[in-house]
């Protein structure tokens, strides 16, 4: 019996959709992967610690007033240079001047007193020899005489403290230096204990700065004394200035929770272009290797996609305590390698102990093309350990 030519074409029609839906849910979830690699290479590295800190005077003085009374003159004011012993400010001295002149009629009249009884008690000491006085009269004689000797050594004293308080209505620079703070206006009362003290703040020497870094506790223990470190503060944004760690304080900061330790840091400010109180973000160099075989941290974070062909070869779940570096092979696979790394940097990391040789090439990143939709960049990502 013949078929119809009708049938036919409809039979044909139904083996080419057939086809067609089978290859579409075949090649629908085929990938197209590219790889981006780079060379394992040789070179510098320099690991560091980031933090913040605040600049500051390698040694500054508070300078305050050690008597009481009203500001008649000021002699300094902010950025004066002043030398040691140099005069800051005047307090009216007409109130101590009439002490003094108290003190010194005091003291005379307890010298005249001493005198007197010192007389007395000689004589009385002679009549009670001969028995012309009673014993009684003698005693009260030395016992004047003992007091007259105390009020004049206290007139003494007074005396002294009256001229030194004289002398500290002068207030004088301790030290050589500059200027940086004044809290003190002409007209002014001050006293040893008032709300302005200090009133003046003098920074010994701004050629030498310090920078005070707050270093985070987790980072605390890789620094030591003559690190050098690198930074930048925002007033020269693109000029770095350099110093060395000098100290590392013991007594931890916490604040909300955050435990950080103090770095000094010693700069050379001959410039004087670094001012107290400026924010610096800093860089402290904690190790350097020289000429290591490196590769860049990107092939240490990378991990292959899901349609990646791996080598049947890699077994990337032995690697323990070991960081994976993947390589491209023939056939569009690629092959984990375990490596032990050393130190990084913001580029690179140090390979210890590794097959890999210079010039090795290894996988930094993936591009995916699927269904050729584009690419789709795979990598790099959090890897089996961190650097």
């Amino acid at each position: 019996m013949k078929i119809s030519n009708k049938w036919i074409v409809i039979g044909i029609v139904i083996v080419i959709a057939a086809t067609f839906t089978l290859f579409r849910m075949v090649t629908r979830n085929e990938v197209s992967i590219k790889y981006i690699t780079a060379k394992v290479d040789r070179g510098d590295i320099s690991s560091f610690i980031v933090a913040t800190g605040t600049l500051n005077p390698v040694n500054t003085v508070e300078v305050g007033t050690l008597v009481s009374g009203v500001v008649k003159e000021i002699y300094v004011d902010f950025n004066s240079t002043v030398k040691k012993g140099d005069a800051l400010i005047q307090i009216e001295p007409t109130p101590f001047k009439a002490r003094l002149a108290q003190a010194q009629a005091n003291l005379e009249k307890a010298r005249a007193d001493l005198n007197i009884a010192k007389t007395i008690m000689k004589a009385n000491k002679e009549l009670y020899a001969k028995r012309l006085i009673s014993k009684q009269e003698y005693d009260d004689s030395k016992l004047r005489y003992s007091n007259a000797l105390a009020t004049f050594e206290q007139a003494k004293a007074e005396l002294e403290i009256a001229k030194e308080n004289l002398e500290n209505t002068t207030i004088r620079s301790p030290i050589d230096g500059i200027v940086i703070s004044k809290k003190v206006n002409v007209g002014q009362m001050v006293s040893p204990t008032s709300n302005s003290y200090p009133l003046f703040v003098i920074a010994e020497n701004l050629t030498k700065m310090r920078l005070d870094a707050h270093v985070n506790e987790a980072d605390i223990g890789k620094i030591k004394e003559g690190n050098k470190a690198v930074f930048t503060v925002d007033a020269y944004p693109d000029q770095p200035f350099t110093g060395e760690v000098r100290q590392i304080k013991n007594e931890p900061i916490k604040i909300n929770n955050v435990v950080t330790y103090d770095v000094v840091i010693l700069v050379d400010n001959r410039e004087l272009k670094l001012k107290p109180g400026m924010t610096a973000e800093v860089k402290i160099f904690v190790a350097h290797r020289e000429n290591v075989l490196r590769v860049p941290r990107a092939a240490l974070r990378f991990i292959p996609p899901p349609s990646a062909r791996i080598s049947g070869d890699s077994h990337p779940e032995n690697a323990k305590n070991l960081s994976l570096i993947w390589i491209p092979l023939k056939d569009m696979q690629i092959k984990a390698i375990p490596v032990k790394t050393g130190i990084s940097d913001e580029n690179y990391t140090e390979l210890l102990d590794s097959t890999l040789k210079e010039g090795d090439s290894v996988i930094v990143e993936a591009l995916v093309e699927k269904n050729g939709r584009g690419n789709n960049p795979i990598g790099p990502l959090p890897q089996i350990k961190r650097f």
